[in-house]
């Protein structure tokens, strides 16, 4: 396999030799190396290559004289990530430790790297399940000291998400701060990953050919490109989420980060002559205030009362504490802003599996809270319809979609890849230990188990309380050993409080519809109350024949002997 991916990489570099020559478009190359990587057999390497990223990345710091690389190399670099050929993260972290000490000299390939930061630097859903996850993640720490420099190793993606965040966000700052020649007012008065080249000698004369002024209008203008980076990801949701978990869990690094983000916004002159609003900024330096701006007690109750009166205590009274609460609050605010319309719909399910990951391991917790706190977000979410904005839209069934089909898929989408990675041979006995599909279809059990403690939180809205009465109605029928294939359901009343179901009940179902569960959870304790448990002493044909003749038809000898045998189950067939 490492014989057969260096042979097809190696081909590869060749081919995009020839293709700058050539001057081959982009799409062409990219199927081109796609072709050849298929046809080598390759399974693990192909989406999200290493090898291709360490290729790219060769080809443009290779830039000769001119010290850049042809533009088609760019071109193609960002083709192959577009096209997940590459790996982005490997790619971009590769090229920051070299081009960004360079940018002096080489002011137009900084501000290449800066637009493939833009668009590919924080999209983590989809390589985070790419087979090669882990070297990447071995690789970039070797490359950046991710592990060293924030005292966390990189063994967990979602650990590691926050960590490379932090890290690409801060290189930025000390960019900014190095070309305004402010590092030299920070304690430490050097930059946590280089920022200048280690030899100067080596760097001078890269431009000799173009005119001085031009060189400095190139470094003017990427200056202002960094800044106005830096204000798009401290605007950006996804981002600020994972840096509040950063700030919770690296509390000495994020010391460090934000003193040198405060120097930037009372210091920088371009900062200051532009545009941009210091709110994002300043909102993040401020001790007794989190990246969104509200200080924690305002901060839970920007959501509904019962997040704001401790949403995670135990149903006995004893509560866990506001800041175990404030630990999950980056699910409750993916969850509104998919309904606001303020972040992209598409791929909704991996975002937010991706999230639970990376909260689960940047907490420390077990998956049984991981859950619980996934699925009391999602039922919060539909609770906050009883008091809606008034407005011509109603919200109630998008909240219900994103409860029982987007919130169940993302659980869904977490054992799924436990269970790929059960199967590969090279897993650590740790990620055997914390991922196994098995452990965590318990933990999903356990969980929704403890979900029914919550009764107040699972009332249904009124439009959805027949569902849920038939939920809980169907799981009695099971434990009473009715077939459900009777008849039965006919008989059922919407109204009738003997059939009372919440919203537990419409998880569970949906659960079991994807095999996460199985229909043991219909008798776990207290899931069927004690009205619903009555129904075992009907007999389904004699409650079959009361629905046959409430619906007209004839009242024949054998129909009236069972009619008078079994007495009607509840006043409304006599009415």
């Amino acid at each position: 396999m490492e014989s057969t991916s260096s042979a097809w990489v190696e081909w590869a570099a060749e081919y995009t030799k020839a293709a700058q020559a050539d001057a081959r478009p982009p799409n062409e190359w990219a199927a081109r190396v796609a072709a050849a990587a298929a046809a080598a057999g390759e399974r693990e390497d192909v989406q999200f290559s290493v090898g291709l990223a360490e290729m790219l990345a060769r080809v443009l710091l290779s830039g000769g004289s001119s010290g850049a690389a042809p533009a088609a190399a760019w071109k193609y670099a960002e083709a192959a990530l577009a096209a997940r050929l590459a790996s982005p993260a490997l790619l971009l972290a590769l090229l920051s430790s070299r081009v960004i000490p360079q940018r002096a000299a080489r002011p137009t390939v900084y501000r290449l790297y800066l637009e493939l930061l833009r668009r590919h630097g924080f999209k983590f859903c989809f390589q985070m399940k790419a087979a090669n996850f882990e070297k990447v993640m071995q690789l970039i720490d070797d490359n950046l000291n991710l592990s060293k420099i924030f005292t966390f190793p990189t063994c967990e993606p979602g650990v590691f998400i926050v960590e490379f965040v932090l890290c690409i966000l801060w290189q930025l700052v000390d960019t900014a701060l190095d070309d305004e020649g402010l590092l030299e007012l920070t304690p430490e008065k050097k930059a946590q990953w280089p920022t200048r080249p280690q030899d100067i000698s080596a760097s001078e004369g890269s431009f000799s050919e173009q005119k001085q002024e031009k060189i400095e209008k190139l470094q003017m203008m990427n200056s202002v490109i960094t800044i106005e980076l830096i204000a798009h990801l401290l605007h950006d949701k996804v981002t600020t989420s994972i840096l509040s978990l950063a700030r919770e869990n690296m509390q000495t690094q994020w010391g460090v980060f934000t003193n040198r983000l405060q120097l930037l916004v009372v210091n920088s002159s371009t900062l200051q002559a532009s545009t941009m609003s210091l709110d994002a900024f300043q909102q993040l330096i401020l001790d007794d205030h989190n990246v969104y701006g509200d200080n924690k007690h305002n901060l839970r109750k920007r959501f509904h009362p019962m997040v704001a009166s401790n949403p995670l205590s135990s149903p006995n009274g004893c509560c866990l504490g506001g800041s175990y609460s404030a630990l999950w609050i980056p699910i409750d605010m993916y969850l509104e802003d998919c309904l606001d319309g303020s972040i992209a719909a598409t791929n909704s399910i991996e975002t937010l599996s991706g999230l639970v990951k990376a909260l689960q391991a940047v907490n420390r917790s077990t998956w049984h809270d991981a859950f619980i706190a996934l699925w009391i977000a999602s039922v919060r979410l539909v609770q906050r319809e009883r008091e809606p904005i008034e407005g011509p839209v109603p919200h109630l069934e998008t909240r219900l979609c994103m409860l029982l089909s987007i919130t169940t898929l993302a659980v869904a989408d977490i054992i799924e890849e436990a269970d790929s990675r059960l199967g590969e041979t090279d897993l650590s006995s740790h990620w055997k230990e914390k991922a196994a599909s098995g452990d965590l279809r318990k933990e999903l059990m356990l969980s929704l188990q403890a979900l029914g403690d919550y009764e107040s939180l699972l009332v249904p809205p009124p439009c959805i309380i027949s569902a849920a009465n038939q939920a809980a109605s169907k799981a009695a029928m099971v434990v009473s050993g009715i077939n459900i294939g009777s008849g039965y359901m006919e008989n059922t009343n919407d109204s009738s409080p003997n059939y009372s179901g919440n919203m537990r009940h419409l998880i569970v179902e949906s659960c079991i519809s994807r095999n996460l569960l199985d229909t043991s959870a219909y008798y776990w304790s207290g899931y069927i109350n004690s009205h619903v448990n009555s129904m075992s002493h009907t007999n389904p044909s004699q409650l079959a024949g009361w629905s046959s003749f409430m619906k007209g038809a004839p009242l024949t000898q054998s129909l009236a002997t069972m009619l008078v045998s079994s007495p009607a189950s509840r006043c409304a067939l006599l009415l």
